[in-house]
């Protein structure tokens, strides 16, 4: 069952959207040490109010993040700094306590883990900085401290993965390929796809982090394949990794294995339909970034935002991609030259 997306209260939120002048990007993408960049420009109408933007890391998905992030800030007189974490918690850490040192007005956060995030975010609300979360699994620790989350229900997202497999395939073993285990996030979807698979004759015989890269994904994928060569089912928890296995699988002519994985990017739209793509657990990290950049603007502009937001999401194959992406797409292209992540 799919969720339609609820960009906060809409009186709260869009009230003041168009009042100011245009927004001001800046970035630091960067390194293994983390760390900002100086903002460059302002918008109109006096200096331009800082945003902190905090990246788990930087790949497809994040940038599409940012975008959304500098599309819900659009219209307004803000600057937006950009830090990344390489998927490194203490580094998530550092980096958003420079954000908070820099004077950030309100910071939004792409969680890395939920230790190091809670850490950041209970420094910000001592602040009274204002956090949205363009990510957030559910209930937990996270919650007395930010203004707003944009909530993608993954015990849902887990459960759409299994129950199209019942559909859809004849059931065998299963290799999954995980994110990061301790954002919440993987564990959830994990939680949704055993209990939609139980009792169903799919077995789930491989399951190890993918740690969103690419080959990271591709290793565990190839070590499953050789330790269950029968194995024909494969689901990746992110895009970035579908991508890789996607083009692992076609490297190797291996053509009887299902594979479905999970958000959306370019790469994978253009696997998706293919004998090495069946279907996405989609939803857009655009919206994500959007709905948590407007928290945190309605927030600073005096409004009170709703605190949980949902994400749209669904089972995308290559006959719904195109309805679907017309009321949700993945990214906003028009900032991605501003934000050069």
């Amino acid at each position: 069952m799919a969720n339609d997306p609820v960009l906060l209260s809409r009186r709260t939120l869009l009230g003041g959207l168009g009042a100011l002048g245009g927004i001001a990007l800046a970035t630091a993408a960067c390194g293994s040490g983390g760390g900002t960049g100086a903002a460059a420009g302002s918008g109109s109408g006096g200096a331009a109010t800082t945003i902190g933007l905090s990246l788990n890391g930087v790949v497809d998905y994040t940038k599409y993040v940012a975008e959304g992030v500098a599309m819900g800030l659009d219209g307004g007189n803000y600057q937006i700094k950009v830090v990344q974490a390489n998927f490194d918690g203490p580094t998530e850490l550092r980096n958003i306590e420079s954000l908070l040192s820099q004077g950030a007005a309100g910071v939004v956060i792409n969680p890395n883990t939920i230790e190091t995030t809670l850490n950041g975010v209970r420094e910000a609300k001592s602040s009274d900085v204002p956090v949205g979360l363009a990510l957030w699994a559910g209930p937990g620790p996270l919650d007395p401290y930010v203004s707003g989350v944009a909530h993608l229900d993954s015990v849902e997202g887990g459960t759409l993965i299994g129950d199209w497999l019942k559909a859809d395939v004849k059931p065998g073993k299963v290799i999954v390929v995980q994110g990061v285990v301790g954002q919440g996030f993987s564990e959830r979807i994990d939680e949704g796809l055993d209990a939609s698979l139980k009792g169903s004759g799919f077995e789930v015989v491989v399951r190890e982090q993918g740690m969103f890269d690419r080959n990271t994904a591709v290793g565990v994928v190839e070590r499953g394949l050789q330790a269950h060569p029968d194995a024909k089912i494969v689901v990746s928890y992110a895009a970035t990794m579908g991508d890789g296995i996607a083009a692992y699988l076609k490297q190797n002519n291996i053509t009887d294995v299902t594979h479905v994985t999970s958000d959306a990017d370019e790469e994978m739209l253009t696997w998706l339909g293919t004998p090495f793509l069946r279907a996405s657990r989609f939803y857009s990290a655009a919206e994500t970034g959007l709905i948590a950049a407007k928290i945190v603007r309605t927030a600073i502009e005096g409004g009170s935002p709703q605190f949980q937001n949902a994400v749209f999401q669904d089972i995308m194959t290559a006959e719904n991609k195109d309805a679907i992406l017309a009321q949700h797409p993945i990214r906003y292209p028009q900032f991605a030259s501003k934000l050069a992540l």
